[in-house]
């Protein structure tokens, strides 16, 4: 097509990108992420890479993966008072 003139380009599908892409590879912008409910899955990274703001891809936290910290660290609440809200169901 483009030696016909007409603008063209290639048609990857994710398994191109993610495998046989050499760009893609090199600028990791599909990394591999272990997620304990999913498993092992790609995610999508930024695509520029910025010198004074860096980008770090996480896994995305279970629910209630953080109760205890917030309701310890954040409200402030002691050890007894979330063993209590969680033996009442009131937490994940």
């Amino acid at each position: 097509m483009q030696e016909s003139g007409v603008s063209a380009g290639v048609v990857e599908t994710g398994e191109d990108q993610i495998e046989h892409d050499p760009q893609s590879k090199y600028r990791n912008i599909f990394p591999e992420l272990d997620h304990p409910a999913l498993g092992k899955h790609y995610a999508v990274a930024s695509p520029f890479i910025m010198s004074k703001t860096p980008c770090e891809i996480k896994r995305a936290p279970l629910l209630g993966e953080h109760n205890e910290y917030v309701v310890t660290k954040i409200l402030g609440k002691t050890d007894a008072e979330f063993k209590e809200l969680l033996a009442a169901g009131a937490l994940q």
